[in-house]
Order: structure tokens, then sequence, then C-alpha cells
């Protein structure tokens, strides 16, 4: 199978970019090396719908390193950096179907290409269970030997679909080290600066209202109250409009939230947040970004369709018009640290991907010690990556 990349002849500046990333993800490099060292991947086939991005392409470089037989990389919607999927795409045994532009419709189309390509996967490193699901709908015929998956929206997916997977899938999501470090603390951080590179804003003074309060939305509503933003929270779990609100955030009646922001940002993994019905709650000029999984939590299309106009007002950026009010969209609703930015800091990526990398191990090692179907990550392995990284940091 062939890569399909937006274009190859990128592949030497998306080379050059590595070079920093792989000074900074100590973690990676350790288990990198023992992959080197022990061959631990060899013969196997390994697919994944991470974000293809410089510090994921690292991580793939160890299981290629590690002797894997072949890695199909399918990218994530808007985020494919598109420098990196070139460079990945011209390194042997891989295959990479990702562009910046993918539409939700091609993402499902490589997917199922991956699947129905006639051979057997051995393993799925998941994001937003895409190729769980894929396997799941496509049917081939054969089973992995495990799966990992990345978020708690692909987490909530499977559930959603009744699946009962007859093989082992490790949540990355349901690690303490994850919910803490790289969702709190990380995606706090890359969101707020994936807002200010968008759309070079003030922070300071702003009615910033975020949907979600799990780990990823409580970590972005501070990180903007931390920059002067005026936070306000809508769950719609009082627990969570209970924590949010002790922590210092507004909250109360979803529609009169929506009237007072001047920013919205949603976090939540669900589909529909934000819908054509929201537009007449809205003050003329809001801001609608997302940062969840998919950006499906806004209804663009809803939103398309009802406009009387659209117009692009600077990279990423899109302005839409009802009557005498504007709303302004931001990355095309994709996740928004990474499609308008690098993503989430590098160090914390070296811990979410190391925990990848640690999942992927005890697969192959050892699949006896775990169970089919959805389960945390091992605790030895959390805690070898907390060790690790706290060597790192000496």
């Amino acid at each position: 199978m062939k890569s399909i990349v937006k274009n190859p002849e990128l592949a030497a500046s998306g080379a050059e970019r590595m070079k920093w990333f792989r000074e900074r993800m100590p973690i990676v490099t350790a288990y990198n090396e023992r992959f080197k060292r022990e061959q631990t991947f060899k013969g196997k086939v390994i697919a994944t719908t991470m974000h293809i991005e410089p510090k994921s392409a690292y991580w793939v470089e160890g299981m290629l390193a590690g002797g894997a037989e072949h890695i199909y990389f399918v990218g994530y919607l808007g985020t494919t950096k598109d420098d990196t999927a070139a460079y990945l795409a011209s390194l042997p045994r891989m295959t990479v179907l990702g562009k910046s532009d993918d539409t939700y419709e091609e993402h499902l189309a490589n997917l199922d290409a991956v699947i129905n390509n006639g051979k057997k996967i051995d393993l799925f490193l998941d994001n937003g269970a895409a190729f769980i699901l894929a396997h799941k709908r496509c049917n081939p015929g054969w089973l992995p030997d495990g799966a990992n998956e990345e978020t708690r929206s692909g987490r909530l997916y499977v559930e959603q679909e009744h699946y009962e997977a007859p093989y082992p899938i490790a949540v990355i999501d349901d690690s303490a080290l994850k919910r803490l470090l790289e969702n709190y603390t990380g995606v706090g951080q890359s969101v707020v600066d994936g807002f200010m590179r968008a759309t070079s804003l003030l922070v300071g003074g702003k009615n910033v209202l975020v949907f979600g309060y799990g780990y990823c939305g409580s970590g972005v509503a501070a990180k903007f109250k931390g920059l002067g933003a005026n936070t306000m929270v809508y769950d719609n779990n009082p627990l969570y409009q209970l924590k949010a609100k002790v922590d210092g955030h507004i909250v109360g009646d979803k529609e009169e939230l929506i009237s007072r922001a001047d920013v919205i940002v949603t976090v939540t993994g669900s589909f529909g947040v934000i819908t054509t019905d929201h537009i007449p709650l809205f003050k003329n000029k809001v801001i609608l970004a997302n940062a969840g999984c998919l950006g499906f939590e806004i209804d663009l299309k809803g939103l398309e369709e009802k406009a009387d106009s659209k117009s692009n007002m600077r990279a990423g950026v899109e302005k839409y018009t009802y009557g005498d009010k504007d709303i302004y969209v931001l990355a095309g609703t994709h996740a928004l640290n990474l499609a308008a930015a690098d993503g989430n800091p590098i160090e914390i990526m070296d811990l979410g991907l190391a925990l990848q990398a640690g999942c992927a191990e005890r697969i192959v090692k050892a699949p006896e010690t775990l169970v089919n179907g959805l389960q945390n990550v091992p605790d030895d392995i959390s805690l070898e990556v907390c060790r690790m990284s706290l060597e790192a940091q000496k």
C-alpha cells in the first residue's frame, strides 16, 4: 500500500524538524533504545492513528528500529503536520495515510483501507478508537493481539458501541499519570497556546466559557484563568459543576453562560455540544473553538448552512455572518492545540508516548498478564515512566 501525503517533497524539512524533539524526549529515547536492542517488535505489523507530528514520529522511529515488519500510520483530522507525514512516508516499512486537510470521509476510507489490506495487524495503537471500531466494522477475519487506546473519547466510543473486544485494550487515558500530567497540565497549556497563535488576541479580561470539566477541560479553564480570563464552565454533571465552582470558575445555566461568552471552547468528547440552536444566544463576534478529540463537538456543517456568508479572516480563522451578527470559528473545529499550534509540550508527550510504548511492549512480551477488553494501564508501567521522568529531570 502506497502512502498518501500532501507533499512528498517536504520530507527533508520534516526530517530536519525532528532534531529538536529527539533531544528533548529522554523517556521515549530510553524505550527506543531498548526496543532496538531487544528487537521487541520483530515481525510485528502495527497500525496507529495518533496525530502525525514530530513527537509521535520519534515514537514510531523506535518501533521501526525495534524490528516492526510494517507500520501503518493514519492521520487524525486537521492535525497532521505535512512535513512530518512526508518524512515518515520516506522511511522503509512505513505507510502514511494523512494530510492536513483530510476530510472525515477520507479518514474513514484510510482506516478501512488498512484493515482490508489483506494483512493481519498485530497491534492497534489507537486514538479515538478509530482502528478498533474500523476493525469491528470491516470484520476482516483476523484479530489483533491487542491494542492501546489513547483517549477517554475512544473508551466512550467503544462503550457506546457495546463492543466487548476479544483482545486486550489498554486505555492510556485511564492512567492517573496521563490524566494529571498530560490532560490537565499539557492540554491546558497547549490549548491556550493554540488560541493565542490562531487569534493573536489578549486573553485577560475575556469571558471564556469551557464546556466539559474533566481533566482536559479543567486544565483548559485553569490556564485561561491564569492569564486573566473570566472563566465560566458548563458540565452536565452536577459534581463537575460543583468542582468548577469551588475552583473559582463561574457556573450556571448553559444558555445564560453562552450569551455572556466572548470565547467558547468545547472539551467534552461528545458530539453536538454547540449547534445552530445557539446562534441567537451568541454575542456578536464570539469565538468558537474545539479542544476535544473530534471537531463534531461543534456542528460546523449546520453553522455553515445557516450562515448568510462565510469569509476567511486569517489562517485558521473563519467568519460566519448571520444578519448583523458575526461569529468566528478557529481551526475548522479541529483540535485547537494541534491544528493551530504544536500540540502538548514535548516533556508531556514524552510521558504519554512512553505509556503507549510500555503498553505495546507488554502486549507483545507478556499478553498473559492482560485480559480481553478495556483495561487500565498496568501500574508497574505507569510507575516506571514516573521514575524515568524524575531521573531525567535531575
